[in-house]
């Protein structure tokens, strides 16, 4: 069974290249790996990646656990797009970037089709909120073969990185149906947009935001829906980014226009 990896150091934000993660002198990327002098394994092909992570502690977790297997060097750390893009130039052999959902839709969707274009292999790793079947079908068609949820365990995220590396596809078993369901859907249920606003949102985020828009507070928020108050504030947040609304009182009007039996 996969486990959440813990974990237990801070290291510095922002791109940099890596010192003591090097690997073994003389490897490169995709090319066979040289025998340490203590090892009696024989050669690999040594798999190069780079992270685009903004959250510090969610970037150190995948370094050590990508670090961890003999075959795998994190090459760069990085926190935007830009910077992974520049970094990914610099490799040689083909390099699997590893990023966050968060760093890649919308504007970033460019950035994405170019960094797919290069020497690169992508795995898009998605949180609960940002999952929804508009936005993976266009980062699937930006060129990105590899989709798995941010909460997945560790050898899933290992063994989802060799596949890219191998030239295979990652995709989550919900991605893949989300897919399916859009290339098998007609015409028209394709290209219809949502009738609501608030059919983009998920469920937990629809009640925070119709909480908001009858006047509750976070505290009172997170004490209706028995959750915390750190999950209220994230859900708020993806209600109000995906909404494209800036305050709680432009989310709320919102909401009440299209609750209305006239919206």
């Amino acid at each position: 069974m996969d486990q959440d990896v813990v974990v237990t150091a801070l290291g510095p934000v922002g791109p940099r290249r890596l010192g003591p993660a090097e690997p073994v002198p003389g490897a490169r990327c995709g090319g066979p790996t040289p025998v340490r002098p203590h090892a009696a394994r024989p050669p690999t092909t040594l798999v190069c990646v780079l992270l685009c992570e903004d959250r510090e502690v969610y970037r150190i977790g995948l370094r050590v656990v990508l670090e961890a297997e003999p075959d795998m060097a994190v090459i760069a750390e990085t926190t935007h797009l830009p910077e992974a893009l520049e970094a990914a130039a610099d490799g040689e052999g083909t390099v699997v970037v590893v990023v966050r959902q968060g760093l890649v839709a919308g504007d970033a969707l460019p950035l994405l089709r170019d960094l797919c274009r290069r020497n690169t292999a992508v795995l898009v790793l998605a949180e609960p909120e940002t999952e929804s079947e508009p936005e993976l079908v266009e980062i699937l068609q930006a060129g990105v073969r590899g989709f798995l949820p941010r909460r997945s365990g560790a050898q899933r995220l290992v063994d989802g990185v060799r596949a890219l590396a191998r030239d295979e596809a990652a995709l989550d078993p919900a991605a893949t149906s989300h897919l399916v369901h859009h290339l098998t859907a007609g015409p028209q249920q394709r290209s219809a947009p949502p009738m609501r606003a608030l059919d983009r949102l998920t469920g937990r985020q629809r009640d925070v935001a119709e909480l908001v828009a009858q006047g509750l507070s976070n505290e009172e928020i997170a004490c209706r829906l028995f959750l915390s108050l750190a999950t209220v504030k994230s859900h708020l947040t993806a209600a109000m980014r995906r909404l494209d609304v800036r305050s709680r009182t432009e989310l709320a009007i919102l909401v009440t226009r299209e609750s209305s039996p006239a919206a």
